[in-house]
């Protein structure tokens, strides 16, 4: 029996007895029902919220299952509908509450004790803890009205420049070293949220990666990869320089030109949000072409996946000969940085990779790890030759792939800095972190 229900049985008659007969009881005693049914109410919602945000992550917006997100809560799916009006409004609710969550750890971070790197070491601890409530990825904006799609909008920004006054202040105070404050906040947020999604994308089925890099983060942040602290010139590597293949037929010019036109469309609008008819009409062909090439839409999906990792393998093919781990970062986020601002258009990794049949997902999964062993297997390198300090390898190889793979999102083409200057400012927080080498 519900807390309300027992206080309304054991405090009141039926006739009003005991109850009413004193009329300065009867206000206080209904005020304290009515708020132990609101905080009840609140946290039934919260709990929604935290299951559905898991649950759109895993399977995508327009595949994931109310019926489950219910009963995770132990509600019938009619009366998940008490919480939300549709499941887009849901989606909204957790992507606001997900801004309201970094908004809250932003400002526990602001009132810490110690200088701005301190303050900075805070939140990205806070955010990094395993015991964090489930934060969602916003990456189906397309799929919210207008509206909503501003409201989620307004408060990332407002979460980014509180970040970016944290590092400022640091950078002030000389806790922090100089940096353009701008990119790093971006970038920060980058690894973050990438840190939770590439569970899935791993197929990591325990908590050890989400603990290793609850440990990992906060520490490469802060004090970044580097043996020392001596800067070197970027890289410039060119993504011109990479070999990329030359479609022989027109078939293969035509599926390119569809990976292309659909990853740019998936990556504005999310996947979900996205139709293939809208994929065809992008290259002025029919839905049936597609349907003649791929089975379909995960299917197509997959492919366009498959695309980016071809990209990236060819990335790590042209950064091999690099002569330390120093050189090898910097040169690799050189390359993806351009490759984020070119006309190529991966295929951004984001939610609902379980929603893949279980043969694409499979795939798709261990494509992933083959690069990530490659990675790791660069650094191995790095820490052996010693310009590397020695680190857990894996969760920070994970999780610094978000520093550098949404870059094209960050404001419009006007706004952003050329790709030089975001290479050296991501490459150099990866590096060598946030702390000002004479700061101690």
């Amino acid at each position: 029996m519900a807390v309300s229900q027992r206080l309304c049985t054991n405090g009141s008659s039926p006739k009003g007895g005991a109850s009413r007969l004193s009329g300065e009881d009867e206000s206080p005693r209904r005020t304290w029902r009515r708020s132990l049914s609101d905080e009840a109410r609140e946290a039934r919602h919260g709990a929604v919220l935290d299951e559905a945000t898991i649950e759109f992550m895993r399977a995508g917006v327009s595949s994931a299952e109310l019926t489950l997100i219910a009963r995770r809560v132990g509600l019938t799916r009619a009366a998940l509908y008490y919480y939300c009006s549709d499941r887009y409004d849901l989606v909204h609710q957790c992507y606001l509450r997900t801004c309201a969550l970094i908004h809250s750890d932003l400002q526990r971070a602001g009132v810490a004790h110690g200088p701005g790197l301190a303050k900075v070491a805070t939140f990205v601890e806070l955010m990094s803890s395993p015991g964090h409530r489930p934060m969602a990825v916003f990456s189906e904006l397309g799929l919210l009205s207008a509206e909503q799609h501003q409201s989620i909008i307004v408060a990332q920004q407002r979460n980014v420049a509180e970040l970016q006054t944290l590092l400022t202040a640091g950078v002030k105070d000389g806790s922090i070293r100089k940096c353009n404050v701008d990119i790093v906040a971006e970038a920060i947020f980058g690894v973050l949220t990438w840190a939770p999604l590439s569970r899935l994308w791993l197929n990591v089925s325990d908590d050890t990666l989400t603990e290793r890099m609850a440990r990992a983060v906060p520490q490469m942040i802060i004090e970044g990869i580097a043996a020392n602290n001596e800067e070197r010139p970027a890289v410039r590597k060119r993504l011109a320089d990479v070999v990329m293949p030359t479609p022989a037929t027109a078939r293969e010019q035509r599926l390119a030109e569809l990976a292309r036109a659909g990853s740019r469309l998936f990556n504005q609008r999310g996947i979900d949000g996205v139709s293939l008819d809208e994929v065809a009409a992008a290259v002025g062909l029919t839905k049936g072409v597609i349907y003649h090439a791929f089975k379909s839409k995960p299917e197509f999906v997959a492919y366009c996946y498959h695309r980016t990792f071809d990209i990236q393998e060819r990335i790590l093919d042209a950064v091999d000969d690099c002569a330390d781990g120093i050189e090898y970062t910097r040169a690799i986020v050189e390359l993806h940085v351009q490759l984020q601002l070119s006309d190529i258009q991966p295929l951004w990794f984001t939610t609902g990779v379980e929603n893949f049949p279980p043969r694409l997902r499979k795939q798709l999964v261990s494509r992933m790890n083959m690069i990530l062993d490659r990675t790791l297997k660069l650094s191995e390198r790095g820490i052996k030759d010693g310009s590397l300090r020695r680190f857990d390898i894996a969760p920070v190889r994970v999780a610094s792939v978000g520093a550098f793979a949404y870059v094209s999102r960050w404001g419009g083409p006007a706004r952003r800095p050329p790709s030089t200057i975001l290479a050296r400012e991501i490459s150099s927080l990866l590096l060598y972190g946030l702390r000002r080498p004479e700061a101690g």
